[in-house]
């Protein structure tokens, strides 16, 4: 991705193509892209610190949902529901770590 219009279309792509109820999936991701917005226009060499893990949080939100909204076992609700629990574990378990392992000290782990 080069650019925040093609990592957007990406997301709606993926959820237009899904059997699911894209009104709902719309609306969180607008709601995601909304706080982006607000969040990566504040970032400063002052507040990178404090912007960069809910940056990263966003992204493991929107990584996250496309990753299981092909899975017909959950709702659209539900699949909400885990996205909001389960992002702050993602990249962890990405890299291979189990959620018991302590991880290395990376911006990567530490997402708000």
């Amino acid at each position: 991705m080069i650019s925040k219009k093609e990592y957007q279309e990406y997301f709606f792509k993926k959820i237009e193509s899904a059997a699911r109820d894209s009104e709902v999936l719309s609306a969180y991701l607008d709601k995601q892209f909304k706080r982006l917005d607000e969040l990566t226009g504040t970032i400063s060499q002052a507040k990178f610190w404090i912007v960069f893990p809910e940056v990263l949080g966003i992204d493991a939100k929107l990584t996250l949902l496309e990753e299981l909204i092909r899975f017909e076992d959950f709702s659209t609700e539900e699949l909400i529901r885990i996205v909001e629990t389960d992002y702050r574990t993602y990249f962890k378990e990405l890299c291979g770590y189990d959620l018991k392992t302590k991880t290395k000290p990376s911006l990567i782990f530490n997402v708000r």
